[in-house]
């Protein structure tokens, strides 16, 4: 019961990591913007969602795990399986932004 009323709370900033893993990989055309888009765009929506979630909610170390498993059919779906390790990246860069925005949600209390 518990664990399904904090997904709840996360929804909102799962449902744009989740639009930005499945959406933004249909604009590519060439390998150049999908390397843009994995090293850059993604880690940053990823970061951002993780901290105004901590931020405006609070820390939770499923919220990052739940961004991994976003990531994962999306290997399968648009790139290759040397995509996997991004998927762990973006679990690591959503946990740093959720400490980031918990740590700063408090200072301002």
């Amino acid at each position: 019961m518990k664990f399904f009323s904090a997904v709840k709370e996360m929804l909102p900033f799962l449902l744009v990591c989740g639009a930005a893993f499945y959406v933004l990989p249909t604009f590519g055309g060439d390998t150049g913007f999908f390397m843009v888009m994995l090293l850059i765009i993604l880690p940053l929506i990823c970061f951002a969602s993780g901290f105004f979630y901590g931020f405006f909610s609070a820390f939770h170390p499923m919220f990052s795990l739940l961004v991994a498993l976003l990531f994962l059919p999306t290997v399968y779906l648009y790139y290759n399986v040397s995509a996997l390790v991004y998927a762990l990246a973006f679990l690591v860069i959503a946990f740093v932004g959720n400490v980031a925005g918990w740590f700063a949600g408090q200072s301002r209390s």
